[in-house]
């Protein structure tokens, strides 16, 4: 600390250390700048408040100490915000010379607090009006009282600064630190970059993240699996809610119960798990063996749910079941979810392998079960609706909102990143065994397609009678709504069913189709059905009334389920005859088929061959069909043949002990005897009820005996045999393929165009109206059928390309913590520079809201994806840095240049999402709402409009809109009068609206390769 006044040197008390500072006096040769309290700051720091009870007190030590780190911050905030420019680039390094060198010094005072400012140079000193900036040294004479000293009062000034400058600390290292540490400062190595961008990127999952966790059940789980339950809880925390959708076979349940223990040790909340009927014994058991008090709900028995209203936490297992809100099971869940139509507590977490079975929209339906009082999903756009429209137009990515809320993982991600990995493996007798991770390989493609001459089951020329008839019949008892008369179609009772009319009748197209590629067995027990439906309708029609059929079932069956209207509303005759034409077309088919022999059939013949070919005795063997009358149709026919066989379907009863039986090794049961060898099962035939949740990888083979229509399906079958703990070498998944006379030897692409072709003519004008899992998806079909549906599954999707990411940055904060709060301490617009013809790339931010931007080749920067801009950042980050000297200066000069461009593209994109976040658009229901508050302005006291503010901010907010639109739907179709709707709205006012400040835009990093012709 010096006491002498150096002379020449230019004295400047500013208070506060600003930018504006280094410009001002950038020209000075030797400078002593002194900081004070108060100064201004953004955030006054701790003690502040004293100040201004007793403006001229001394400080404590402790409040000195707080306001010049406070300083120091906000001063490195300004500097992160400075243009990228050669200009300041220059300047800043200027300081950074200076203050080594002791040219110019950065004081602080201690005692307390100084308000006077000054600028002195050795020929006379200026005392501002207010703070030292541009604006001080450039206004109108006579603006502010500023006083010009000379003579005695100069000095008087010089010696005033030299005795405070006494009672100061000498912070010159530190904010040379500052000045080093900034964008300006040395280029970074393009790893730290890297892991500096990352650590930003997936702050709230790595600050979610207790390396300290004491939690038991991590004693039991796999590094992967301990990796995303660090992942998940962070997600858990901030918004909620957390989608587990690593693919089959990865134990996506035993996360799902480490975090279920995780918010029962620590926030006493316990959960509710609704999960497929054969899977509801498997958490029942794993929360007894782990301590986890839950409840479990099948997906069937959802109309229990208010028996659950005590449980804080909801799981819902397979949530892809859960993809349409116009069923009657995610009614319920939403119900339990919003009481009395208030905005969800609960948190929840979600598990599928599949979340999007056929649309973006699946999977914005699921997200929708998240709660609204925690953090509110990160999407750009006026609300979650008009995000996936966006989506599905093509101009925006899913990614955009999954990688924030979702945890996936490959089985290729595994293999590649956990190759030392071991499996703990429950033993009967009780503990574990670890043993390390592999995966069976995967035989599956044209080879293992069995093809057979559909035209053999059914008989020479029945066939095409067959497809003929179908195409041919009008189905009315699925079309119901064309044969209402004229003046009762908006009769409310007929609305539901006029709007489905055309979709049941496509399905139930699709039901007889599908049953009848399935078996002969199948086909006719539809058609014994069908007929018995008609005549049963015609007998109604006789006696007065029509009978609405509601809904299709899988099994072919119609589910009434509606009204029983009066004949009178429809027209009689026509209807009649339609009904009459069908039944006699069904008995035609119904005849012909009974004259048929089970032992020609042909598809059967091709299964019993593959069957010998790969005997069920030494390949444990699952054969899935999606009908019960084909199981049972197979079960009776294969009995005897090949070991001991069984099957399940949905009215089977203990399936979990048939599962044991069929795998015992997957499925050992604590205190109980190993399954006897002559009691296991060798060949199952199962319906889809087995399809989810339950382990079954003893089996080496996999039989499709339908033709698959949707890989989805397909995928979630395959995981019950292609899973971790598998101890075969190899699995076979095959599936048969229907093909005609004169097609055997056409390509497999061939036979399922023709196939699909066929079946479309059937459909007609209905093809067009049919859910979308239901359309015959000749792509996917294709990929089926050639072994690619798994593997592009398997393959790296960009959920899995930011798990990679995540998982990089989270090894370094567990593993290397120090070299973690390093990066963590990076200022924010750092750059580097690699040896590599690797485009550039800028990473920016505002708030959670990303965007990459990568250098073009004609010049210019494009928006890419975020995990295109965080690969590009890895891939620069294992090449060679540029070092410093001569070679930085063009990638520093083209640094300059890219981050000022993607600055200036993304402060008009940041702009649109702010204004999307904090005033979003209104609908017309909740403009409705928001007009009738108004309304009830008139004579209220301050109370009352008090509240009546509060609601139009809430509203105005946007921030609980899921639960306030159909809410308000549902008000503006009532006409609620306004003292109702008032009552209403201070219901939703319990839910307080959240601090949702997106802070400024931020340059986070540049990183660049060095020109083609250097390298």
């Amino acid at each position: 600390m010096s006491t002498l006044d150096r002379d020449g040197a230019t004295l400047v008390s500013a208070g506060e250390l600003r930018t504006d500072v280094l410009e001002i006096f950038q020209a000075e040769p030797r400078m002593d700048l002194l900081l004070s309290a108060p100064g201004l700051l953004a955030q006054p720091p701790q003690g502040h408040a004293s100040l201004a009870r007793e403006p001229h007190a001394g400080l404590p030590a402790r409040v000195t100490h707080a306001h010049r780190n406070a300083l120091l911050e906000a001063f490195g905030g300004q500097l992160d915000g400075l243009p990228q420019t050669a200009e300041w680039e220059g300047r800043i390094g200027e300081w950074i010379r200076k203050l080594s060198s002791a040219e110019a010094r950065v004081l602080h005072y201690q005692p307390g607090p100084l308000f006077s400012r000054i600028i002195s140079r050795p020929g006379g000193s200026l005392v501002p009006a207010g703070p030292i900036t541009h604006g001080t040294l450039h206004r109108p004479s006579g603006a502010e009282l500023d006083l010009a000293l000379t003579g005695a009062m100069h000095e008087r000034a010089r010696e005033w600064f030299r005795l405070r400058a006494a009672e100061s600390e000498d912070i010159s290292k530190d904010v040379q630190a500052l000045l080093e540490s900034s964008w300006a400062g040395a280029m970074l190595g393009a790893e730290e970059l890297y892991l500096k961008v990352l650590s930003e990127f997936f702050l709230e999952m790595l600050q979610g993240a207790d390396l300290t966790d004491s939690n038991p059940l991590l004693e039991v789980m796999t590094t992967f699996q301990r990796a995303a339950y660090q992942q998940a809880k962070g997600i858990l925390r901030r918004f909620g809610g957390v989608f587990l959708a690593d693919v089959v076979g990865l134990g996506k349940t035993y996360i799902a119960m480490a975090l279920l223990r995780y918010l029962q040790d620590t926030m006493d909340r316990h959960a509710l798990v609704i999960a497929p009927p054969t899977v509801c014994p498997t958490w029942q058991a794993l929360g007894e063996d782990f301590g986890v008090n839950l409840r479990v709900l099948s997906h069937g028995r959802l109309e229990d749910l208010p028996q659950y209203s005590q449980r804080q936490v909801l799981v819902v297992d397979e949530s892809h079941n859960f993809r349409n809100p116009a069923t009657r099971r995610y009614e319920r869940i939403w119900e339990w979810l919003h009481p009395n139509n208030v905005p969800s507590r609960r948190q929840v977490l979600l598990l599928s392998a599949t979340p999007q079975n056929n649309s973006p929209r699946d999977v914005m339906q699921q997200l929708k079960l998240f709660p609204e009082n925690f953090t509110r999903l990160p999407f750009p756009g006026e609300s979650l609706e008009d995000f996936f429209k966006a989506v599905e137009a093509g101009r925006e990515s899913l990614t955009n909102v999954l990688q924030h809320v979702v945890v996936r993982r490959t089985r290729r991600f595994i293999q590649n990143h956990y190759q030392d990995a071991k499996l703990p493996v429950k033993k009967p007798t009780g503990g574990y065994d670890w043993v390390p991770i592999r995966f069976p390989t995967r035989v599956s493609g044209p080879e293992q397609c069995l093809r057979y001459r559909i035209e053999d089951t059914y008989g020479t020329g029945l066939y095409d009678r067959i497809i003929h008839l179908l195409g041919s019949m009008e189905y009315p008892l699925y079309g119901l709504a064309a044969y209402v008369l004229e003046m009762h179609r908006d009769d409310s009772r007929m609305v539901g069913f006029r709007q489905a009319g055309q979709s049941l009748r496509g399905l139930f197209k699709v039901l007889l189709l599908k049953r009848l590629e399935s078996s002969e067995a199948a086909f006719r027990a539809s058609l014994e059905r069908l007929r018995t439906r008609l005549q049963r309708a015609l007998e109604n029609l006789r006696a007065g009334f029509v009978q609405v059929v509601a809904d299709v079932e899988d099994e072919g069956e119609s589910n009434p389920g509606g009204d029983q209207m009066p004949s009178g509303m429809f027209h009689v005759d026509r209807l009649r005859n339609a009904l009459t034409a069908d039944l006699e077309r069904v008995e035609e088919l119904w005849g012909a088929m009974h004259q048929q022999s089970p032992a020609a059939d042909a598809k059967l013949a091709r299964l019993r061959a593959y069957l010998t070919t790969r005997p069920p005795r030494m390949h444990r063997t699952l054969i899935f069909t999606q009908f019960t009358d084909t199981a049972e149709f197979l079960h009776e026919h294969l009995q005897g043949e090949h070991g001991v066989v069984a099957k399940v379907t949905g009215s089977s009863g203990n399936v979990r002990e048939t599962a044991r039986r069929f795998a015992p090794r997957a499925n050992p049961a604590r205190g109980r005897p190993e399954v006897p060898k002559e009691q296991q099962i060798d060949l199952l035939i199962s319906t889809d009820v087995l399809s989810e949740g339950i382990n079954l990888q003893d089996a080496d083979t996999l039989i499709n005996y339908d033709l698959h229509w949707n890989p989805v399906r397909l995928i979630q079958r395959a995981g019950r045999i292609d899973r971790l703990g598998s101890l075969n070498e190899e699995i076979h998944i095959s599936s048969f393929l229907p093909e005609r006379a004169l097609e055997t030897n056409l390509g497999l692409e061939q036979v399922l165009r023709r196939r699909i072709q066929e079946f479309l003519k059937v459909f007609g004008e209905d093809s067009h109206i049919l859910p979308l899992e239901e359309r015959p998806d000749v792509d996917g079909v294709l990929d089926i059928y050639a072994g690619k549906a798994l593997e592009k599954a398997e393959a790296h999707d960009e959920m899995d390309a930011l798990g990679r990411h995540a998982e990089r940055i989270l090894m370094i904060q567990q593993l290397e913590p120090a070299r973690y709060d390093r990066i963590r301490a990076l200022r924010p617009g750092r750059r580097a520079a690699t040896r590599s013809r690797l485009p550039g790339v800028v990473a920016t931010r505002l708030g959670w809201y990303w965007a990459f931007w990568r250098e073009q080749d004609v010049g210019g920067l494009e928006r890419v994806a975020d995990v295109a801009g965080l690969d590009l950042l890895f891939k620069h980050s294992q090449k060679a840095d540029v070092t410093e000297g001569l070679r930085t200066v063009p990638c520093r000069q083209r640094a300059n240049t890219m981050a000022e461009g993607a600055r200036r593209l993304f402060s008009g994109v940041a702009e649109i999402v702010r204004a999307q976040r904090q005033k979003p658009a209104l609908d017309k229901n909740e403009e409705w709402v928001l007009s009738s508050m108004d309304a009830l302005r008139k004579g209220c006291d301050e109370a009352r409009l008090a509240t009546l503010d509060a609601m139009r901010q809430w509203i105005l907010a946007g921030q609980y809109k899921p639960s306030l639109r159909l809410a308000a739907g549902r008000w503006r179709k009532e006409q609620l009068p306004g003292e109702a709707l008032f009552q209403q709205m201070e219901a939703m006012l319990r839910f307080p609206l959240k601090n949702e400040f997106l802070g400024e835009e931020e340059m986070v990093g540049v990183v660049v390769g060095e020109e083609p012709d250097a390298v």
